[in-house]
């Protein structure tokens, strides 16, 4: 913890990690979507700059966003438009699409069965990004074709 509250985890050095950074105006209404409406975990959070966690595990999927405003760093780059769909894994997509339409979360498309062996539904954050909850459909065991 640095002084004035602000949160820096220990595994802000790992360098193995994936986690896209999207440049937002709306810092504070993605903080609030994220950890109050989607229940995620705060991993860090510095006046410019946060990041959340699909899960308590260090090894879930995390989201960065950052109003871009430190000196030198992404200048240049505008603000996140449109065309991102991040898939999220979830335990159960029609428990997660539940708890979500009650909290009055963006939902944009109901539970259902993907072609490429997923069931899922889609919310849409401030930012305009696509967030696309999944859990991978039981596959049936294939035929024995010997015979």
């Amino acid at each position: 913890m640095l002084s004035g509250g602000v949160r820096y985890g220990s595994d802000m050095a790992n360098p193995s990690k994936l986690f896209p950074l999207i440049l937002t105006d709306k810092l504070e209404e993605t903080r609030a979507y994220y950890v109050e409406m989607l229940g995620c975990e705060l991993v860090h959070e510095l006046p410019n700059y946060i990041q959340v966690r699909f899960g308590s595990e260090d090894t879930a999927p995390e989201l960065a966003f950052s109003t871009g405003m430190t000196p030198g760093f992404a200048d240049g780059v505008g603000k996140f438009e449109t065309g991102l769909i991040v898939s999220i894994p979830t335990e159960n997509a029609d428990t997660r699409h539940k708890t979500l339409s009650k909290r009055k979360a963006s939902v944009t498309s109901e539970p259902a069965d993907r072609p490429w062996g997923w069931r899922s539904f889609t919310t849409v954050d401030p930012n305009g990004v696509t967030l696309d909850f999944f859990h991978v459909l039981d596959q049936a065991a294939p035929a024995d074709a010997t015979g």
